[in-house]
């Protein structure tokens, strides 16, 4: 407690007489804590010498109790330690040796997802300093691995234990030479992978013929607006808000956000004012939002534009990175990043690997499933009665793809949850044009409607959980729902729908950042599928549709790049 208040020289007393008790006692446990928490307090107060005494000797009762947390902890603190004192060499020592004990205790976690996930959040420090130390020392390839062992391991392991491939990625540099040969089967590719610290990034750039190259940046004041934000996070965040912004009322039609819909009583006078108001609105917002764009592009893209080019960039984002728009970053005024390189994501390298291993046999080569403008009508969602209007675009979208792929769609009535889980593990193609939950990009269905009440969230609502419960043979998914690739923004990459479907097996995902209008939507899809039934692979096919969209009267940002393909570049042969 005095330790939380700043008070170290009270804390130092009590933590004194803890050690005390705890030996008078004989708890070795108790001892080892009082140590640890010794150590914190004089390495607040800059006593490193008195700090690295207590630590070491920390360490060594939790060693004698096999304690790996404890161990784990006071590890990390004795890196800090060296590198204050400017001892890189045994900085590195006990890094290396915090990631074999995080290692370790990782094993402890069997197939619990929720546990890794906080897992990876609450020891992600030695990876993220490793990997910093080993660029300052002029060996950023190493660094690239280690940052790779903090990468979407949760989800590495749920898509290993559905394919039965093993997931070999450890501290053993020998399990790193996979990843090389990853790297090398994108031959027309770049990759481009990204880890940042609060006003730190760090650039890798692999080719698949093998080169190599790292690049660094520190953020300067003038990036965060000049003191308006803290670090890269909020920078991020806020710069992204935008995006995050259901359309006005007055657009073009409904958009596929999952809430209540919106009602109005204003007089005719009064609407020609709010419409007025909402033009010089969008027309700040819309200057807000290509400043911030341009200022991502600045900071992610521009210090390796060079290297870019091959025809397609494939990025590895961290964490608050998975809501850029990388398609939508401008090079400069009216030109963009998209139209000269196709764009997909993946969590990792490491789940790439995992697909690329999977076998052959696994994804299903035919079939599809087709759901467009669930009924879902008066339901209760989030504790209220809600709702939940029609979309007519999205079913007249589901009815074009499914003439395209002479498949029945799922539509109104037809589209419920239960008719979705018994047909969505044994096709190649699911495609949802539906309502999406702002949170975590859930798809509301229509529930089988019970005569004397209000449906709940669990009859019509597909969750994260209803996924991981289903071993897809997918080839490709395609949420065309509001906030699809939405969710939590963790170590592990963003924990929503879109993990959901990979971890449970399937190839690729095509995912929306934001909120989507209806029919701007369903002229993008008729766009991509078109491409897609000619044989075009996924990332081909997108970048295809952006490209129409931008010349066919839907230049705004918001309409025509809401969409990022997570995973691998799939191609059909719907002639089967």
């Amino acid at each position: 407690m005095f330790s939380a208040i700043g008070d170290f020289v009270k804390a130092k007393e009590y933590q004194e007489k803890a050690l005390l008790i705890s030996k008078e006692i004989g708890s070795r446990d108790g001892e080892a804590a009082a140590y640890g928490n010794l150590g914190n307090v004089f390495l607040s107060l800059g006593e490193n010498v008195q700090a690295e005494y207590c630590l070491q000797k920390a360490l060594a009762v939790s060693q004698e109790i096999t304690d790996v947390q404890k161990q784990f902890a006071c590890l990390c603190r004795l890196t800090q330690v060296k590198f204050l004192e400017q001892n890189n060499e045994e900085a590195l020592s006990y890094l290396l040796s915090s990631i074999r004990k995080c290692e370790k205790l990782r094993l402890f976690l069997g197939d619990n997802d929720q546990f890794k996930i906080h897992f990876s959040d609450k020891y992600s420090f030695p990876y993220w300093m490793l990997s910093q130390m080993l660029c300052a020392a002029g060996i950023p390839q190493e660094a690239l691995y280690v940052a790779e062992l903090g990468r979407a391991r949760a989800l590495a392991d749920l898509m290993s234990t559905q394919y039965s491939v093993e997931n070999q990625i450890s501290a053993d540099p020998q399990s790193w030479a996979g990843l090389d040969r990853i790297v090398k089967k994108e031959s027309n590719s770049t990759f481009l992978y990204i880890s940042y610290s609060s006003r730190r990034i760090l650039l890798w750039v692999l080719k698949g013929s093998g080169e190599k190259h790292f690049r660094k940046m520190k953020a300067n004041d003038n990036t965060f607006h000049r003191g308006l934000v803290r670090n890269l996070d909020d920078f991020f965040a806020q710069s992204l808000r935008q995006f995050d912004v259901l359309p006005k009322e007055g657009k073009r039609c409904e958009d596929r956000s999952l809430h209540g819909k919106r009602a109005s009583s204003k007089s005719f006078q009064e609407d020609k004012l709010v419409s007025f108001s909402i033009v010089e609105e969008e027309e700040e917002e819309n200057q807000i939002l290509e400043r911030s764009l341009f200022l991502c592009y600045k900071i992610i893209i521009a210090p390796v534009a060079d290297l870019l080019v091959e025809p397609e960039v494939i990025i590895v984002p961290d964490r608050s990175l998975y809501k850029v728009p990388f398609a939508a970053l401008p090079v400069k005024r009216g030109k963009y990043l998209s139209e000269t390189h196709k764009i997909r994501i993946i969590p990792s390298l490491t789940t790439l690997k995992l697909i690329h291993d999977s076998p052959a046999d696994y994804h299903s080569q035919n079939g599809a499933l087709i759901v467009g403008d669930p009924d879902v009508g008066l339901v209760r969602y989030k504790g209220k009665k809600t709702k939940i209007s029609r979309l007519p675009c999205s079913g007249k979208e589901a009815e074009m793809i499914g003439r395209m792929l002479s498949v029945q769609p799922l539509l109104g009535e037809q589209a419920t949850k239960q008719a979705v889980l018994k047909r969505i593990n044994s096709v190649s193609l699911i495609h949802f044009a539906a309502h999406g939950d702002a949170e975590r990009g859930e798809i509301a269905l229509s529930p089988l409607r019970p005569t004397n009440r209000t449906p709940k969230e669990e009859e019509y609502l597909l969750t994260m959980s209803d996924i991981a419960r289903v071993k897809l043979r997918a080839k490709l998914v395609v949420l065309s729902c509001c906030h699809s690739g939405q969710g939590q923004i963790r170590v592990e990459g963003v924990v929503g729908i879109a993990r959901a479907f990979l971890g449970s097996g399937a190839r690729s995902v095509l995912v929306a950042l934001w909120a989507l209008e209806d029919s701007a939507t369903e002229q993008f899809m008729s766009r991509f599928y078109d491409h897609l039934v000619r044989g075009e692979s996924a990332s081909e096919s997108l970048h295809k549709a952006m490209k129409w969209m931008r010349a066919n009267g839907y230049s705004d940002v918001r309409e025509w790049a809401p969409f990022t393909l997570i995973g691998d570049d799939v191609k059909f042969d719907f002639g089967k």
